[in-house]
């Protein structure tokens, strides 16, 4: 099997400066299942020291932990001393790392059987806990006792799922059981590692497999805790034969691969239980929820710590994602547009196809269709939508006499509300004469 020139550079220079080495991890696997490689790990029986003397640019990136990052090129490799760890603090880290001469001994210590494959410079497999077998047969299982693994780093437990999703793989029911009795034990994880593994868990292929897997094991029960009255909760309405939960995987699998898309999928019914009114035909009804479900993600991501711009843009699309709001005549489509944003538009169509996609009543395609290509048309004639369209400003308000203040942005909302209507109407002239007539009280505010 062929190597990456660069690794087997660093392999070769290794080998020849007395020591072991091999490509470790990830980068085999993916190369073994014909998957694009994202980073390279080696391992080697060299101390720290001795590689930062055989390569001359290193950097210490974790030399404490046996780390050493060797750069050739443009590009960063992270070598690791053979190791044996102790007893782990806080389900994260060791207490005491000491370095090791045998590979067996530095592989027994990682997380899945999958990551412990190693090649050599010439692409020899070398396969002492069976990884391969497993590959073959698509199966994650912890090395070792699944217990002690999970208990050395409680994040493995989601890595094990995010490989599911990545993968395709099942994880193995030992693997299972144990995941489920120290589902807890995430809670000692950073909200940053957490919020990486989550999202490419969200950037899978079929993320339901990944959240429907965290469900059955309890880890979505510490996650995200505000989910788990979705699960089971019927809806009691002819648009949908899914509960929310059901319905949330199904709208969460049709969404493009985007972040902030599957983020607000997640979350766009996430308080519907908390929103439920029946009428008078026992029809179910969640008025509001769209809004109290915008704030709840807000708070969700904020804790995760996701970025301002994420959170933002979640928030928008969850809160302006309901059809039933929106008049779909030209003024109805322009407000709509003023407030998801231009920019957001392509996402909040593919959420809301998503969305209907999900329900079992999918009516609503076709007012959905209609507004796509009002918006598109309005666009296309780059028709005025918000206040800096105008052909005027607070500045030209203050020559027919309007002093600063709150009835300059008055004054220019009605004329926004004028322009949205009839656009032919956006020129200084025809602005500054309906400001006028504002003033003189022939126009309502």
């Amino acid at each position: 099997m062929e190597i990456n020139k660069d690794v087997h550079y660093i392999l070769n220079r290794i080998n020849e400066n007395g020591y072991e080495a091999y490509l470790v991890g990830g980068a085999v696997r993916n190369l073994l299942l014909g998957l694009p490689v994202r980073d390279y790990d080696i391992t080697t029986n060299a101390h720290p020291e001795t590689i930062m003397s055989i390569f001359e640019r290193t950097i210490p990136t974790g030399i404490d932990y046996g780390t050493v990052t060797v750069i050739v090129g443009s590009t960063f490799y992270e070598i690791t001393t053979y190791r044996m760890d102790y007893e782990y603090v806080d389900s994260r880290r060791p207490s005491v790392v000491h370095f090791s001469t045998d590979l067996e001994e530095d592989l027994t210590r990682r997380d899945f059987t999958i990551n412990a494959v190693c090649m050599d410079k010439e692409g020899n497999i070398v396969d002492p806990l069976n990884g391969v077998d497993d590959i073959k047969k698509k199966v994650i299982r912890a090395i070792g006792d699944p217990e002690l693994r999970f208990r050395e780093d409680a994040l493995r437990m989601l890595r094990a799922i995010r490989f599911m999703s990545e993968l395709g793989f099942d994880i193995e029911d030992s693997t299972v059981d144990s995941m489920r009795m120290n589902s807890s034990k995430i809670k000692y994880i950073s909200p940053e590692r957490i919020q990486n593994e989550l999202n490419r868990i969200l950037l899978s292929q079929v993320p339901s497999m990944g959240f429907y897997k965290m469900l059955h094991t309890n880890i979505l029960e510490q996650l995200l805790p505000e989910i788990m009255p979705c699960v089971g909760f019927q809806q009691h309405s002819s648009y949908h034969d899914k509960d929310v939960f059901d319905h949330t995987m199904a709208v969460l699998d049709n969404t493009a691969p985007k972040t902030a898309i599957r983020l607000a999928a997640l979350f766009h019914d996430i308080t519907k239980p908390y929103c439920l009114t029946m009428d008078e035909n026992d029809e179910g009804h969640f008025y509001g929820h769209h809004i109290e479900s915008a704030e709840l993600s807000r708070k969700i991501l904020t804790r995760l710590k996701y970025s301002n711009e994420i959170i933002d843009k979640v928030w928008k699309l969850i809160r302006y994602h309901p059809l039933k709001e929106i008049n779909i005549g030209d003024k109805g489509v322009k407000k709509y547009i003023n407030k998801v944003g231009k920019e957001n538009l392509d996402d909040m169509f593919n959420l809301n196809y998503a969305d209907i996609i999900g329900k079992s009543n999918r009516k609503g395609l076709a007012k959905l269709k209609n507004m796509e290509e009002k918006t598109m048309a309005i666009l296309g004639r780059k028709d005025p939508l918000s206040l800096k369209d105008l052909e005027i400003t607070g500045y030209d308000l203050k020559t027919i006499g309007v002093n600063e203040g709150p009835l300059v942005g008055q004054i220019l909302d009605r004329l926004l509300t004028i322009v949205l209507d009839f656009p032919s109407e956006n020129s200084k002239d025809k602005l500054l004469n309906h400001a006028l007539h504002i003033l003189k009280g022939d126009l309502d505010i």
